[in-house]
């Protein structure tokens, strides 16, 4: 065992000093017997994609992803904030917000759309509608200038709608006991000459309720509103004459989330609850202050949203508080977290029907599975703006209304908290909170695999041998080829065995599938996994995507194009299905691929100008591929080696270790594993396992094996050791 010990030292990788120049010594390095150029390869992958990212926030779409990798990373420390990637993951979790109904905040960049959701489709979206500007959405936005991208003030510029901002954007609007004192600093400076000031919209801009679930006020007044007199907006429709009380809707101040960007507050106004918001709406009262009188206004912009949430907030925030309880060992976090977990299950459970149907239906407006335009007989195109509104990461595609992808995700959240709950009960010293809100953990695994059922039943196309995306409001089934979707199927455990294999053969181009653009090894065509549609989709998006035409087949990431961090999930279902020796070929290929690509200049220079059949998308440029820039899930690649061939498995109690070694590569090693406030060196063979570590944990760490093992120079035999620390230990395996 001595080599075995000295190659898992990462002090003793001479072979990798030259791609690892500059990595700090306490940063995880892999080792491959007989294998040091691809272990180095490997290296500098993982460090390359942690050190490059720019920064990590709240966001929330790919916390699981990044949560996968970097919990068990030693020295991995935020190059912005200064601290340990674990405690910057802590501190997003708990600073994620989750509103009064249980929705889990999406936390993406600022833009004119929904605060909590997708920073699109915008309100001026819809202005692509055949029958121009009337009767769709609307909004008034009170800055003469700003910054200078897209998201704010170039999207509304791009769009040639100048008289909705700046000070044009104050004309026709009707003033009630309230005068207008101009734009000054960006903002409508208003001022209360009575009781109750109000102001209504322009005559001759009407809006479409169902394009208009929310509004949003951004704004800000002086002093504080009396607790029984709280602001609130009304509404003509079509046939209404006059405002009333039953054609009312109260809001509050709002969230001051974004003032550090634009100064104000977001007061979002929540309006498709109400019955009565419905058909045409004519013109909107917003009542800024009942009953008061002494009061100045700032107002930066009022305007229509679309309900962009996403159904993956929930399930990835639990995920992901999952992830970093079980490599961490935090009890205090899971103190402050767990009845905000249990409250995001559910809403799972709940609003978004997981109870009811057993698997999700998403029936938030604009969420209903249905395409945001349709193609007519002559080829000219009919927008139906409002639906075909994003629900998760591949925010082009209108999943919706009964939608696999979420339902998988609602499986795999469930599974997590019955482990937790089941922890918590098992673990009352932790003095975690149980109470109205705990679940029990028999109760969800039933309920999981209740889903799981349904799931292979409902989804599942017997004639391709794949699950569909969703189903839509329609009854109409929505399939090209999500290879992302049914590779998720496999991680998460919902697809049944027999349909893992079925997906695999189609994907690894042993089946092939007739009407599919790609089929065979052209499904491997960017090399370093599969495409992640393998059908042409030229009719199925949402409303700002009404022209997938014009873009060739894989040069959008969405249809046809690939996402290199994905390459992960098709490891692990290499793994799974067709065992070590697949899975270990798989990664060869995408190491000799990557290392092309490096010896090419980087990135960008290997994809420039489409050399290469098409481009890189993110950082602000379209293309077919995702790999650097925002796709931060790229750091998942080398997980497989410790999840997978390794076989590494955290939980709150122990670390697992169950080899699944590939027959080229009989011994493989990891160091600088964090779990439970330790650093660990592990290294594995088909017989033998060394630990090493390099701290002393607070408590003893429990380490279980599959089957019978013994700790060298001890006669105990068992499956399960808890081990102090400071140490090398070294276990072999007994023969049955």
């Amino acid at each position: 065992m001595g080599l075995q010990s000295k190659a898992v030292n990462a002090a003793l990788f001479p072979e990798t000093k030259d791609l690892m120049n500059g990595v700090p010594a306490d940063f995880p390095r892999f080792y491959f017997s007989s294998h040091d150029q691809e272990a180095q390869l490997l290296n500098r992958y993982l460090w390359y994609h942690f050190s490059t990212r720019p920064g990590n926030g709240k966001t929330v779409f790919n916390k699981e992803y990044l949560t996968t990798t970097d919990m068990w990373l030693s020295g991995a420390v935020d190059k912005l904030r200064h601290a340990s990637i674990q405690e910057v993951h802590r501190q997003d979790l708990l600073g994620m917000t989750i509103d009064d109904e249980g929705y889990v905040h999406t936390h993406q960049h600022f833009s004119h759309a929904y605060d909590n959701g997708w920073p699109f489709p915008l309100w001026t979206q819809a202005w692509n509608s055949p029958d121009g500007v009337a009767g769709r959405t609307a909004g008034w936005h009170f800055q003469e200038s700003g910054p200078d991208w897209m998201w704010v003030w170039g999207y509304l510029k791009r769009w040639r709608l100048p008289q909705y901002y700046g000070e044009t954007a104050t004309k026709g609007w009707t003033l009630e006991n309230v005068r207008s004192l101009g734009i000054v600093d960006n903002k409508w400076q208003l001022e209360a000459t009575g009781v109750s000031p109000s102001i209504v919209t322009p005559e001759g801009m009407e809006i479409e309720a169902f394009q208009s679930p929310f509004l949003q006020l951004r704004w800000l007044r002086t002093g504080e509103p009396p607790a029984h007199a709280r602001p609130y907006v009304e509404w003509l429709c079509e046939n209404d004459s006059t405002f009333g009380p039953d054609r009312r809707v109260y809001f509050t101040l709002g969230s001051d989330e974004w003032k550090h960007i634009d100064g104000v507050r977001h007061s979002i106004i929540e309006m498709y609850r109400h019955p009565k918001w419905t058909g045409k709406i004519k013109r909107i009262r917003i009542s800024l202050a009942p009953c008061e009188s002494d009061v100045k206004f700032s107002i930066d912009s009022f305007f229509t949203c679309y309900d962009t949430r996403h159904t993956i907030n929930n399930p990835i925030f639990i995920l992901a508080s999952w992830q970093y309880f079980r490599w961490t060992g935090d009890t205090e976090f899971l103190k402050a977290n767990i009845n905000r977990m249990r409250m995001a299950l559910r809403y799972q459970q709940t609003v978004m029907g997981g109870l009811k149907y057993r698997h999700i239906r998403n029936e938030w407006p604009g969420h209903d599975g249905l395409p945001g335009f349709v193609i007519n007989a002559d080829g000219s195109k009919t927008i139906h703006p409002g639906h075909g509104i994003g629900s998760n990461y591949w925010d082009l595609l209108p999943f919706g209304w009964d939608d696999m992808y979420a339902t998988a995700q609602y499986y795999a959240s469930t599974l997590a908290m019955a482990d937790i709950e089941e922890a918590i009960q098992q673990h009352p010293e932790w003095n975690v909170p149980v109470g109205a809100l705990a679940l029990d953990p028999t109760d969800l695994r039933k309920h999981a695999a209740e889903v799981k059922t349904t799931a292979n039943r409902k989804f599942w196309d017997s004639k391709k041998g794949r699950f569909v995306g969703c189903i839509d409001k329609n009854g109409v089934s929505h399939d090209y080829g999500f290879t992302f979707l049914n590779l998720d199927a496999i991680w998460y455990g919902i697809a049944s065995p027999e349909h893992e294999k079925k997906i695999m053969d189609w994907i690894s181009g042993k089946r092939v599938i007739t009407g599919d653009t790609s089929t065979g090894s052209d499904i491997y065509r960017w090399r370093f996994g599969p495409r992640a549609t393998t059908k042409r989709n030229v009719e199925w998006y949402g409303q700002g995507w009404s022209a997938p035409e014009s873009i060739p087949w894989g040069g959008q990431v969405q249809d046809g194009g690939a996402v290199l961090g994905f390459a992960f999930y098709d490891l692990w279902a290499r793994l799974k299905v067709y065992g070590p020796d697949d899975a270990w070929d798989r990664l060869l290929e995408i190491l000799h691929w990557d290392k092309e690509v490096h010896d090419s200049g980087g990135y960008r220079d290997y994809y420039k100008d489409g050399k290469q059949g098409t481009t890189l998308q993110g950082c602000g440029t379209p293309g077919g591929i995702g790999i650097d820039c925002e796709f931060h899930e790229s750091i998942l690649v080398p997980s497989i080696v410790t999840y997978g061939f390794i076989g590494l498995e955290p939980t709150p109690t122990d670390l697992r270790i169950s080899p699944r070694l590939p027959s080229q590569c009989p011994e493989i090693g990891v160091s600088n594993v964090f779990y439970h406030g330790a650093r660990l060196d592990i290294i594995v063979s088909k017989d033998k396992v060394v630990v090493d570590f390099k701290d002393v944990p607070v408590n003893p760490v429990r380490i279980r094996f599959d089957g019978k093992w013994r700790l060298s120079g001890h006669d105990v035999v068992s499956g399960v050791f808890d081990l102090s620390g400071r140490r090398t230990y070294r276990f072999e395996k007994v023969s049955p």
